[in-house]
């Protein structure tokens, strides 16, 4: 019995550490639509009890079949975006990480809105491809994936108005972008040295869509984090405008760091003209 057991044991001991998974999902993975209807597809993660704090996942789907109409990432488990959901030809990527951590069954990545092209009858299938999520501990380990793709059939339109599920949620978002705070930094190993402004937020429902900037009296302009300032000289007010999908908005405003000089030598002209006035003023009390 006891050489039996230190058998087991030595197995057990020189056996590889087993990897900590994950799987990347596709909900609904099975749905029916027609030609014209815009639909969502919601990318989900199931940590399998680990916690995860980085996920970069590339779906295929088919450009003939499908077309994608926008990228969401309202209320994801995400809330940093190393670079913005982006589509090219028939690829769909979402690369963030959350600092904190995620742990749980049904985390949201992000969302697609996908329409259909006109006049299709088929099946449109969506699959993962290179793909990794990498696990909190500190030492970046890529977690074990497994993926759950999606199947949808395309059959012929019984409605005469196409059905559009982005819209019916666009129209009931009515909560602005969360607030935020906008740092003000200089480095001199990036943009010449030159001043630059940090930001960042999340929208809980449909996501942000675009941030705009304004300086002073100029216009405002369309602008994303690390933004170079202008005005070098940070004698201006900088307002931040976070824009979501169904264009509620949320303002954050930054006072000028520094007074410009007009108003240095306005105020020294002020001093000036006070001082003399008091010394007149002094003068013809004398000669009273």
């Amino acid at each position: 019995m006891k050489k039996n057991y230190f058998i087991v044991f030595a197995i057990l001991l020189f056996l590889p550490l087993s990897v900590k998974g994950a799987i990347l999902y596709l909900k609904p993975s099975v749905a029916t639509y027609h030609p014209g209807d815009t639909f969502l597809v919601e990318v989900r993660l199931d940590t399998e009890g680990e916690y995860i704090n980085a996920v970069e996942t590339n779906l295929n789907f088919p450009s003939d079949i499908l077309e994608v109409r926008d990228l969401s990432t309202g209320n994801s488990v995400l809330t940093l975006w190393i670079k913005n959901p982006s589509f090219s030809g028939d690829v769909i990527s979402f690369v963030g990480g959350t600092p904190a951590g995620y742990q749980g069954l049904d985390g949201l990545i992000g969302k697609i809105v996908f329409q259909v092209q006109e006049k299709v009858q088929d099946s449109a299938k969506i699959i993962f491809r290179e793909s990794s999520v990498l696990l909190n501990d500190g030492q970046g380990t890529k977690a074990k994936l497994s993926f759950k793709g999606a199947v949808f059939s395309i059959s012929p339109s019984e409605l005469k108005i196409p059905k559009d599920q982005w819209k019916k949620e666009l129209e009931g978002d009515k909560i602005p972008p969360l607030p935020f705070k906008v740092e003000i930094s200089k480095d001199p190993a990036i943009f010449e040295g030159k001043y630059f402004i940090i930001f960042s937020t999340t929208d809980k429902e449909t996501g942000i869509d675009h941030y705009e900037i304004k300086e002073g009296k100029r216009d405002w302009k369309t602008g994303t984090s690390p933004y170079v300032l202008e005005n070098q000289r940070l004698t201006d007010d900088i307002w931040i405008k976070a824009i979501d999908k169904a264009g509620n908005e949320w303002i954050e405003i930054v006072k000028a760091p520094k007074e410009p000089i007009w108003r240095y030598v306005l105020s020294g002209i002020l001093v000036l003209i006070l001082i003399l006035g008091i010394i007149k003023i002094s003068r013809r009390i004398r000669k009273l």
